[in-house]
Parts: structure tokens; sequence; C-alpha cells
């Protein structure tokens, strides 16, 4: 089976995530408690973080761990102001955290839609602390300066609400998750993706909605593909959901062939994505078994949800395996779960019971072909809920982007047993809703 843009909605197309240093921090200067968070940043570990903070003295070091949790727990503008305190002191003396700084305060920038000072603070980070970042990581950072310089002065995202947003969705081709919009007087299908960083239209798509591209041209890298897309940016004056209407828009306009996509015995041509800073703006969204999207005051949890932290501009849920909780990436826009090599390296000791196979990862830009396990069973805790999934993938190999940090990426088939799934940025949670009585008489 294809896989659903996997590597399309793991877009890095902005990518102001933190970075950790190419070669391991020297721990000896350090108490135990610098050490561990240190490595709890490295590994996504927020929720260690956030647990250790409390006990640590007040003063420099306490405020830079603190200004990377509000980063990762979307309170942007504590976060800038603990940053930029910490940062002057942090060049001379940890250039590995001021690195880690900067990616954070680039997306703190980009999140706040100050777009100006994120290509500032991306260009800080390139010219001044290189030796701390990987080739990868020194490219991811040129891409989001290049989106970021042209977006330049553009004005912030708004929203104003007029009413409920409720609308229905629909399966396409790939299985996601799509709902009908009028834009620009344009009616066609948008794709719901929480991971795609930002929200994008095809090349004829913008010329039928009329759209003028600002000046210049950026590239993006392709997730798991690693492949580079060049792309341009347009502004969306007005985008209505419901009763939702977001103004300025940002949308990457990428060449059609880059998010056509390959079925076997047919192509699929995606034309628009609504990207998370679109689905942030609501505050929380929930997807409904009987096919329904719902935002803002309307969407609802259901029991205790699992925590959520972002990397960037993706969400990250914290899921229990073997009762120890790991970072996920979770997007709307990929039917299945993938798990990672970091997933692979801690757990390869059961390797007995995987068996042998070959995946074919198709999305923005091209297709290429892993070799993988597939293990039989999986089970995630997310808060009160367990989800069992069949014949999980397992990757055996790194991509050399942000993804091999994390231990997988959770798809659709883990909330397909449950009448609701919600996404809150608001209280930054990820919550299923009840069991459908199918799922209650499975094993």
């Amino acid at each position: 089976m294809p896989q659903p843009i996997t590597s399309l909605t793991k877009l890095a197309l902005l990518g102001a995530l933190i970075c950790f240093p190419a070669s391991p921090i020297c721990a000896n200067d350090k108490t135990p408690d610098e050490t561990r968070l240190d490595l709890a940043v490295k590994e996504l570990r927020f929720d260690q973080i956030e647990t250790t903070l409390p006990t640590m003295p007040a003063g420099p070091e306490r405020d830079y761990f603190a200004g990377l949790l509000a980063n990762a727990e979307n309170r942007i503008a504590e976060s800038i102001q603990l940053l930029t305190a910490v940062l002057p002191g942090l060049r001379q003396s940890r250039p590995d955290r001021a690195s880690i700084a900067l990616q954070d305060l680039a997306d703190d920038y980009t999140k706040g839609y100050q777009y100006g000072e994120a290509a500032r603070t991306d260009e800080d980070l390139l010219g001044h602390f290189p030796s701390q970042l990987t080739p990868e990581q020194i490219k991811g950072a040129k891409d989001d300066a290049g989106i970021m310089q042209i977006l330049g002065s553009a004005p912030a995202q708004t929203i104003t609400w007029e009413g409920p947003l409720k609308m229905k969705t629909e399966r396409n081709p790939i299985n996601s998750l799509n709902v009908e919009l009028t834009v620009n007087g344009v009616q066609g299908p948008w794709l719901l993706d929480t991971g795609a960083n930002l929200s994008l239209v095809s090349e004829s798509f913008a010329k039928r909605l009329g759209l003028k591209t600002l000046p210049g041209v950026a590239y993006t890298q392709a997730g798991l593909t690693g492949i580079q897309n060049p792309l341009h940016v347009a502004l969306l004056p007005t985008l209505q959901m419901g009763g939702a209407t977001l103004h300025n828009v940002v949308l990457m306009v990428l060449p059609d062939a880059n998010i056509n996509i390959n079925l076997g015995k047919s192509l699929y041509q995606i034309n628009a994505i609504i990207g998370y800073p679109v689905l942030e703006a609501l505050g929380a969204i929930s997807f409904l078994h009987t096919g329904e999207f719902v935002a803002g005051t309307a969407a609802h949890s259901n029991g205790t949800g699992a925590r959520m932290y972002m990397k960037g501009l993706n969400p990250i849920v914290m899921c229990n395996i073997a009762g120890k909780d790991r970072p996920f990436s979770f997007n709307t826009g990929a039917s299945g779960t993938d798990l990672f090599v970091h997933y692979y390296h801690e757990f390869r000791g059961e390797a007995k019971g995987w068996k042998k196979g070959k995946q074919k990862d198709t999305g923005a830009g091209g297709t290429i072909k892993r070799k993988i396990y597939f293990q039989p069973e999986v089970k995630l805790g997310f808060g009160d809920k367990t989800v069992v999934l069949k014949k999980v993938s397992i990757n055996t190999t790194g991509t050399g982007t942000d993804t091999d940090e994390l231990y997988g990426n959770l798809g659709q088939d883990v909330p397909a047993n449950f009448n609701s799934f919600t996404l809150d940025f608001t209280n930054m949670t990820f919550s299923l809703g009840e069991p459908l009585p199918a799922a209650k008489s499975s094993p």
C-alpha cells in the first residue's frame, strides 16, 4: 500500500526546530540536573524538563530550560523573553546551547508572525554557530531563512469568529481527510493536515485562486525522503472555514508534480492543504468518526489525554510504550503509523517476531524505497486509552532530518476505533474519544 504523503506531511517546511550539537556534550562541568536536561532536550523529553524545573534554583540555567519548555508548550511570548535574556551569556560560555536557543527563538518568531525577526535569527545561527549544526540542520536553517525573508514584513495571520465551525469531511484516494471550501470563489477539496508546517497549494490551483506570489524562491526539504523542493510563497487575504475567518494565511506554492501522488495504477493530485498555523489558530480541533471536523468551542475531549508538545511547527504526542512515555509526531495526513530508527534501536532486541519487508515512501518531490521490519502488534497508551495496532512498519535507518529524534509518526490508524480524536492547542493535549462498539468487543 503506498504511503499516503507521510513525507509530505512531515515536510520540514519551516523546521525552525530544536537542533542539537553535532558532537556529544561534555558533562564534567555541569550538575546532574543539567546533564540530564541536556539529554532530555536532545531526546525531546519535555515532560522530564517540566518535572525538573521546579527543583532548580533561579538563574540563567533554569531560565534557559524554561525558555525551551515554553517554546514546546506554545507559550511564545514567555519563551522569547526567557531565551533573549540568556542568549548573550550562552554565546561564549555554551555555544551548543546558544545554537539551540536560536533555533527556538526563530521558531517563536515564526509562530508569532514576526517573519523578519525569524529570518534574522536564522541568519545569526548560520553566521555564528555553524559548527554546532549538522549539514542537514544547516540546510534546514537556510531553507527557513529563505522562506522568512520572502515573507519579510508580511502582516500577521489573524482569526475572527462569527459562529461555530463544524464541517463534513471526506476521504480522498490517499485515505486522508478533505474538507470542501470555497476560496476566492473557487470551490475545491482542502486536505486537513496537522503534520504540514504551513498550508500549501499547487501552482495551477494558485492561479485558479488568482494568487500572486511574493518575490523570491525558497526551498523546503521533505522529511522522510529528504528531497529538496523549490517553492514560492503567497498570502491568502481571507480563508473562511465555517464560522471562523482567517486573514493573511501564508501559502507555500509548490509545482503540481511535487504533490502529485503515485498510487501505482493511478495518480492523485493534491491541490490544497490546510497546515498547522491555521489549525492551531482554531484553538482545539476534533475529528469525529461520523465524518465531521469541528473546532473552537465545538471541539471536545473525552477522558484523560496524552501530553502534547510542539517541536517547531509539528505536534509531538507523548505516547506510552512498555510503561514509558516516548515522543511521536502525529498528523492527520497519514493513514498509517510508522516507527522510526529511534524505536528500532531501543526495541530491536525483540526483533525475533518481526518480519522483514520493503516500503516505498512517497511524498513531495519523489519516492524512495526502504528496507524495513513489520512488527505484528504494537500497544500504545494515550492517557486513559490504549490502542493496539497490527503490522506496523519499523524503519531501520535514519533520514538525517529532525524525524530521527522521534520514535515514530502516528497516523489515522491510531484513532480508527474511537468515535473522535482531539488536538487541543490551548491545553496542549491529544485525546481519544470513546471506543466504538466494534472496538469494545475486539481482543
